[in-house]
């Protein structure tokens, strides 16, 4: 049986100082440059977080700990925690998020890794923002192809398939527990690099994956849709 895993994390290198950072986290002007459409912060241990990402997408949170350029921690409505840390690095710093909670199994997996991939890409636009001063936000979550997956726990490297959304691109054509392994040449050797490649392609292109099914590797074309819609 496969471990129960207790975080998730992620971190990414932005070329400005922790000072930035901290001021990209803690104030509401900052943080809805690169994350939030809108937010209240609250920053003081106690203090109530409330983020609205957009996409349907929200989060309120309670400051529980909370190192000014370091560290903030967030106590969830779930009662789980949500730390970012700071670290000075190479004349710029180091952001990390790490979830605590409990996960276990291919669809409680799956659901880790879109939490935290989800975070990873307001990361990636973090550094977007801080050091060329684009924001990438129309470009995430174009498409989709109707494929739940997770990163395979074991063999070969890439995206194992957790479930399929009925009338969608992959209905039919994928399988629950293959492993996909490139999508366009490209290797798809975790959750973040297929959803990085698949959500942020237009909608209504053709893909081709590499597909381990059995044993057996497969290709297989689909063509993308709008992100959470069906196939008409």
């Amino acid at each position: 049986m496969e471990k129960v895993i207790d975080s998730v994390k992620r971190e990414i290198f932005v070329k400005v100082p922790p000072e930035k950072v901290w001021k990209a986290l803690t104030v509401p002007e900052e943080r809805n440059r690169w994350e939030t459409r809108n937010c209240v912060l609250d920053i003081r241990v106690g203090g109530t977080v409330s983020l609205d990402y957009g996409w349907g997408v929200s989060y309120v949170g309670t400051i529980v700990e909370l190192e000014e350029h370091r560290k903030l921690v967030l106590k969830g409505e779930d009662e789980g925690l949500t730390t970012w840390a700071i670290t000075p690095q190479d004349g710029g710093s180091v952001v990390a998020i790490e979830y605590t909670g409990s996960w276990s199994g291919d669809f409680e997996m799956m659901q880790a890794d879109n939490m935290a991939f989800g975070t990873y890409q307001f990361m990636r636009n973090l550094k977007s923002v801080y050091e060329g001063n684009e924001d990438l936000r129309s470009h995430f979550w174009r498409s989709w192809i109707g494929v739940l997956h997770r990163t395979n726990p074991s063999g070969i490297p890439g995206a194992k398939v957790v479930k399929i959304q009925a009338n969608t691109p992959a209905d039919g054509l994928i399988e629950v527990g293959d492993v996909i392994t490139h999508v366009n040449s490209f290797e798809t050797l975790s959750y973040d690099d297929l959803e990085i490649i698949v959500s942020e392609t237009e909608p209504n292109k053709m893909i081709k994956l590499k597909v381990l099914r059995d044993g057996q590797h497969l290709e297989v074309d689909l063509r993308t849709v709008p992100y959470g819609q069906t196939v008409q």
